[in-house]
């Protein structure tokens, strides 16, 4: 999640939202997202509570509007999806909120750090923050207070060094963080520059689709992502708390219900026990060939108001070490995840001072990743988590830290321009590998198109993977807790240039089965040419809790859906998507792990516009391939709708009811739009608010 003040409770794990259309007395009626109308509103709401609070801080007072105010936007949002939901998932009315919570906690905190006679201004302000922060989760009814205190005892030392230290004003502050919604209307040159890319490469003629063919004897990599290791995890224990993480307390009045947490896991807001690890780890070896171990981040579970070094180190050290024990000779190239750090999703530039500082996960890591990397790794590991290495002659991997990018990392708030040093380093590496002939892989813990990666990094990310295309072979992902991929596009002339590889997650977190993938990879080029997802069924398992779960083969990929797995074809392959519904609904239930919420809820127009779009989105701000995928799908869903006697699109709702999001459920990013019932609570809640004074 991001934000400063309130945001530390507001929406640690929140993306982007895009408004689409919103009807307000004495307004137009069409908004878009370049209209400034809605962010003007919650622009007054703002600056009404920022200036009530101030007040309240100086003198004591709960004035009448004060206390008005405060109750209506504590009963304006739901405390638990601010928490578990990305941006672009929340209703409306949670986004709104967001959006009023994060100008105002900022201004306050500007106007009373900053300002010499400010309330906050003195030696004795982190008490004085502390105290204003858990009086605003409490009047807002943000969390419980154990949440609230730990994530504020967490993030203070980094929050109040950043406001003293930057220039960052709250509309500045509030459009990174709700980039692409009616919240954006700041603008900071520091935000928006570009990256100095060769020119010396041969001009690209076409998309890239020189992919050879699935050989039995290609190389073999499993993937593992997004372990999220819970070590409180009890079975038996309250997996519905209101918390926004359960499963590890509570077991004597839980266990035996339905409420119960189960043994292998649970599809509600719960992490993975360890010995769902160690059952991953041990079919990993007795049933896949993986020649190279990858993990792309998130070994940390999701308890973010509870993280502490000691945890953390704790669980990634033993985590390292079972994965060592368990392939032995076998190489494991890992990247960094939002969760490793502490605080959660906190990575500090270089020159801050040492208690903010996150040098310690970056030395403790290189600790753990040394018994797989030579020592020349060491430099780039300890200045920002990211390295380079040559396995064998003609294939290097580079792995980044990328969440450089992500709009929830607190330090992107402190400058844009200090994200600049790892992508001019990424590049300058891709452009050795280039001299030298040799292949790459790109790890990277967060999908650039993703709705909390920073536009201005995807873009320049993007650049690179134009200009090296000929040279990348494969980009393996995580964070969405998805099995996906993305196709990346140059951006003039639209042609497919790589594909991302998203091996979704050993976390059930997010109503999905754990899985883990093996890739097949061509010898020479090191490019992707199959792919097979195992899995196991969380029900079925749970229904065993003394037995192993039954893992099985979910799918191969090109028996499902194409043999042609270059960029080229992989863009076609959306096409096919688009204009056959059935082919779409499969990738749509693989892409979700056949879990069984997630299938028995089934996918309507509107999700599977999102799962479609999402795979041809890796810049924000670039949505030309998502939209003409998304007008192809809805006629051929159309067509089908006319030629069967259902009125309602298979395992989903009535399509006519409906508009597009691009996503289906919680982990993902891109845009999500406002449906009849989320437009009618939002009306409510600004007219309430507006109107009451």
């Amino acid at each position: 999640m991001k934000g400063i003040g309130i945001l530390l409770v507001v929406a640690l794990t929140c993306g982007f939202l895009v408004v689409s259309a919103v009807n307000l007395p004495g307004v137009p009626i069409d908004f878009d997202v370049d209209d400034k109308i809605l962010s003007a509103i919650a622009d007054d709401i703002s600056e009404r509570l920022a200036k009530e609070y101030i007040t309240f801080l100086k003198t004591g007072v709960e004035t009448p509007e004060f206390l008005k105010l405060t109750n209506q936007l504590a009963k304006s949002h739901s405390p638990r999806d601010i928490f578990t939901k990305n941006m672009p998932d929340l209703e409306s009315r949670d986004s709104f909120f967001v959006c009023v919570a994060c100008r105002s906690v900022i201004r306050v905190f500007i106007r009373t750090i900053r300002e010499e006679e400010g309330e906050l201004h003195g030696d004795d302000s982190s008490v004085l923050m502390k105290d204003f922060a858990m009086d605003v989760c409490r009047r807002l009814n943000l969390q419980t207070e154990e949440v609230c205190e730990g994530l504020i005892d967490s993030n203070l030392p980094t929050v109040e060094y950043i406001i003293r230290n930057s220039e960052s004003d709250s509309q500045s502050f509030c459009s990174l963080f709700m980039e692409l919604s009616f919240c954006n209307t700041g603008s900071n040159a520091d935000y928006n520059w570009t990256l100095p890319v060769d020119n010396t490469g041969e001009p690209l003629s076409g998309p890239k689709s020189d992919t050879p063919r699935f050989s039995d004897d290609d190389i073999r990599i499993c993937h593992f992502s997004d372990i999220h290791h819970d070590p409180l995890y009890v079975p038996g224990s309250l997996a519905t708390c209101a918390e926004p993480m359960c499963c590890q307390r509570h077991k004597e009045t839980a266990e035996g219900t339905s409420d119960a947490a189960g043994t292998w896991g649970d599809y509600r807001g719960c992490d993975l026990p360890w010995h769902a690890f160690e059952s991953a780890l041990d079919h990993a070896v007795a049933n896949s060939k993986c020649d190279y171990v990858y993990q792309t981040g998130d070994v940390v579970d999701h308890m973010g108001w509870a993280t502490s070094m000691e945890k953390n180190t704790g669980v990634l050290s033993k985590v390292n070490q079972r994965l060592n024990q368990a392939f032995g000779d076998v190489p494991v190239y890992s990247c960094i995840g939002n969760h490793e750090p502490h605080p959660m999703n906190l990575f500090s530039p270089e020159g801050v001072p040492d208690e903010i500082s996150t040098k310690w996960l970056y030395e403790h890591l290189y600790n753990e990743w040394s018994k797989w990397l030579p020592e020349e790794t060491k430099e780039t590991i300890l200045k920002g988590g990211y390295y380079t290495v040559v396995p064998k002659k003609g294939f290097r991997i580079i792995a980044l830290n990328s969440n450089d990018c992500s709009t929830d990392n607190f330090w992107l708030y402190y400058s844009g321009t200090n994200k600049i040093p790892q992508l001019q380093w990424f590049h300058d590496t891709l452009l050795e590998a280039e001299k030298a002939g040799e292949y790459v892989h790109v790890l990277t813990h967060i999908p650039s198109g993703v709705g909390s990666c920073w536009s201005v990094w995807a873009r320049e990310f993007n650049r690179c993977i134009t200009r090296f295309s000929k040279t990348i072979s494969g980009i393996f992902t995580g964070d969405s807790h998805k099995d996906e991929l993305f196709v990346h596009y140059s951006e003039d002339e639209g042609y497919a240039t790589a594909v991302s590889w998203t091996g979704g997650a050993l976390t059930t977190r997010s109503n999905k089965n754990p899985n883990y993938r093996e890739y097949a990879v061509n010898s020479e080029t090191y490019t992707v040419s199959n792919h097979w997802t195992w899995i196991y069924n969380l029900t079925a398992a749970n229904l065993k809790p003394d037995e192993q779960p039954e893992w099985f083969l979910e799918y191969e990929f090109i028996k499902e859906f194409t043999e042609d797995t270059s960029p080229a074809g992989i863009d076609k392959l959306l096409d096919e998507f688009a204009e056959n519904p059935t082919l779409m609904r499969k990738y749509w239930r693989f892409r979700v792990t056949s879990a069984d919420p997630q299938v028995n809820e089934g996918c309507d127009r509107s999700c599977l516009a999102g799962s479609l779009c999402r795979a041809a989105v890796t810049i924000n701000s670039q949505r030309g391939r998502c939209e003409k995928l998304r007008e192809k799908l809805f006629a051929s869903l159309d067509n089908e709708e006319n030629t069967t006697p259902s009125n309602t699109t298979p395992g989903g709702s009535d399509p006519s009811s409906t508009t597009p999001s691009d996503d289906d459920d919680n982990g993902g990013g891109g845009a999500s739009t406002l449906g009849l019932l989320s437009i009618s609570s939002l009306l409510a809640i600004v007219l309430s608010i507006r109107l009451s004074f």
